[in-house]
């Protein structure tokens, strides 16, 4: 196994400047970190050390495996997941900290993130006493929710079987994670057909290779899809059915059902088959804010510790300075931080959106679900492009060293980029987003009650003429508060949706409508997560002043003061970057536009000493990271070094023992240049 190389990180052997750096930050790095992850901070630590002890863990050979190699080292890792798992006791919870905590993924992770939740959601209490057991740890399994599926399981009742089949070329499974190589069984979703009826899609369960063997069972058809752009440790792959039959138990019956008669029994609510394809989305919302927050770390601390330029600047006395100094880098990479954490707080409110609905589907209650399923997709949708879009401008942040894959933004940037396609394009899931809000806002109308419509954009349903009337209350000069900054985003939210409606109206309100509309429809799930994210940050920054009072501790302290400015700073920084849709009708005034350009820039200065303190309460270990630029101690170019030698001492060796390629290829092609040169080598003595 790969040691740690660069050795991780001694605290006692950080380089001065970021020494110097952390020493002005204005608040205690560690009240921050446990506010970020609350009370699994405590779990992840203690999960992170165990694991951190084991060189198999390690992730500083990655830059230079195959992927062929590195689809292996992520079972080997899995492995001693599972190994651990049982020696420790850990609990479901503890997996998934483990999983998060490894910084790379394996197969496992799709087992236990999406196919037990499937299993859970999907089969019945008598279901789940026969498979959960058996398959919850020891098997590896991947469950995908595909829509307009081809693929058929068709009741058979003289064996009291299904015959599940992918009839076309275009029917068969195609992506699904740890299908190609690593998972036994699948959850795989198919048109139920009883008495030549089609049903609908339901999920059923199916064994895809053999036990003992691996081989794939009789009439099962499988293959990898090959490199990717990122996210190869994960064997995506492609799944051919032929004919193949399961016992009618395994057709997962928490909410419809199948009789032995062949009598179909519907769910009260068809959306509960989805409930996974939510959770997915939810974990992306969740997740963008972290992956994004990665990225900065590696950034920020390599600005700090990367000296460059300046020197002609009278005041800087002919001495290079730290490129965080330099203006544009720090307004590139402070804002994008602002962004990430307002990520984080839009993560919260999705994640314990989820879980309530979730702990609701399975008592078979599904009034929560149509807001959670348009809240994720919208949210997905955004999130996912500004992370990776900001993730990329990190990446660039860093120069050539971004460029490496030693750097370690390149792996963490190719294995987020899934996060735009995986579980529906993302235009696709802000028509989504659009058509429920259209939706409701329409029914509403009708019905005269507003109570299913957002807050903040109920006054624009009742008086048409009322947004005309508002103007933002940014008064130049002053902080702006974000009760302001919040009314801004509804205000451009329900300017655009009345647009949207007036538009749909006049062409007849049906589906053909929204089809003409589909570009502004973006523009409007684009506005309502916008708006979302603005609002989170700021409720959460308020939550946390509450919780201070309520425990005798003064808000005016510690990390919050910070929070407000980086809350303010980032609803300043989205508005403006989308200042026209503010300015069009009014209601932010060019003057106050320039002054939001004013405050953006002290906002920036106001935070310079603070930010190293606000990407290391991420809590992020060197392992995790797996960057030579991004360590903790700062040690840039010894970590590149050490692991540029490293990685020769890995590679793969010529047949003669020497540089891989010259005895294979290159000692020919020298030695007819210097013959067609007449360039004679002296034999060695």
């Amino acid at each position: 196994m790969p040691p740690f190389i660069p050795p991780l990180s001694d605290p006692t052997k950080t380089v001065p400047a970021l020494l110097s750096e952390r020493a002005l930050v204005s608040f205690p790095v560690e009240s921050l970190t446990q506010f970020l992850h609350g009370e699994t901070l405590i779990p992840q630590r203690r999960i992170r050390a165990l694991l951190e002890q084991d060189p198999v863990f390690s992730n500083a050979d990655k830059p230079f495996l195959s992927r062929e190699k590195m689809y292996v080292r992520s079972l080997e890792k899995a492995a001693k997941l599972v190994e651990m798992r049982k020696k420790n006791a850990w609990s479901e919870e503890d997996m998934m900290v483990a999983m998060r905590m490894l910084g790379d993924s394996t197969p496992q992770f799709l087992h236990e993130a999406l196919f037990i939740p499937t299993l859970k959601t999907q089969l019945s209490d008598e279901q789940q006493k026969i498979w959960l057991p058996n398959y919850a740890q020891t098997e590896l399994a991947h469950g995908s929710n595909l829509r307009k599926l081809e693929t058929t399981a068709t009741f058979v009742p003289e064996t009291d079987e299904f015959e599940i089949n992918t009839p076309t070329l275009n029917s068969m499974k195609w992506w699904p994670g740890a299908l190609a190589q690593s998972s036994t069984h699948c959850a795989i979703y198919a048109r139920l057909i009883l008495h030549g009826k089609d049903y609908g899609v339901h999920p059923f369960l199916l064994q895809i290779r053999a036990p003992v063997t691996h081989a794939p069972m009789p009439g099962i058809e499988l293959g990898n899809l090959g490199n990717k752009i990122g996210f190869n440790t994960i064997d995506n792959g492609f799944l051919r059915v032929h004919n193949v039959r399961i016992p009618r138990s395994q057709m997962m019956m928490r909410n419809s059902k199948v009789t032995r008669e062949g009598k179909y029994e519907p769910a009260k609510n068809a959306k509960m088959n989805y409930s996974t394809m939510v959770a997915i989305r939810a974990n992306i919302v969740r997740n963008a804010g972290f992956a994004l927050g990665q990225a900065l770390t590696i950034a920020i601390r390599y600005s700090m510790v990367r000296v460059q330029g300046g020197d002609r600047i009278p005041s800087h006395k002919g001495e290079e300075i730290k490129i965080i100094d330099h203006g544009m880098q720090r307004f590139r990479l402070t804002t994008s931080l602002a962004l990430s954490y307002a990520m984080l707080m839009t993560g919260r409110v999705m994640f314990e959106m989820h879980r309530r609905n979730l702990k609701n589907v399975i008592q078979g209650e599904v009034g929560l679900m149509a807001e959670v399923h348009a809240t994720s997709s919208g949210l997905k949708a955004l999130t996912s492009d500004l992370a990776t879009a900001h993730m990329e401008d990190a990446r660039r942040a860093c120069g050539g060293h971004g460029y490496s894959w030693c750097g370690g933004i390149v792996d963490i940037l190719t294995t987020t980029l899934q996060d735009v396609t995986v579980e529906g394009e993302n235009t696709i899931l802000h028509l989504q987003t659009s058509r429920w809000l259209l939706k409701t806002i329409l029914a509403s109308l009708k019905t005269k009650d507003l109570s299913a419509v957002p807050a903040g954009l109920r006054p624009a349903l009742q008086d048409a003429h009322i947004l005309e009337q508002e103007r933002a209350t940014i008064v130049p000069g002053q902080a702006v508060s974000g009760e302001t900054l919040i009314a801004a985003f509804w205000h451009r939210e329900a300017r655009v949706l009345q647009e949207v409606v007036a538009r749909i109206l006049k062409d007849g309100a049906g589906e053909e409508a929204m089809a003409k509309s589909q570009v502004r429809m973006v523009e409007l799930s684009r506005t309502h997560g916008e708006g979302m994210l603005v609002r989170n940050f700021f409720e959460a920054v308020a939550k946390e002043e509450q919780t201070h009072v309520s425990k005798g501790q003064d808000p005016t302290k510690g990390f919050l003061p910070v929070l407000k400015q980086l809350a303010e700073l980032h609803a300043i920084h989205r508005l403006l970057e989308q200042a026209g849709d503010f300015t069009e009708d009014g209601y932010v005034s060019r003057r106050q536009v320039v002054w939001l350009r004013e405050r953006r820039e002290e906002l920036i200065d106001g935070l310079r000493y603070e930010i190293i303190g606000l990407v290391d309460a991420y809590d992020l270990s060197d392992n995790q990271l797996n960057s030579a630029i991004g360590r903790y101690d700062g040690r840039v170019y010894e970590s590149l070094y050490e692991w540029a030698k490293y990685g020769m001492s890995i590679m793969e060796k010529g047949s003669q023992g020497g540089v891989l390629g010259f005895d294979e290829v290159l000692k020919d092609v020298l030695a007819e240049g210097r013959r067609i040169n007449g360039v004679v080598v002296a034999p060695k003595l």
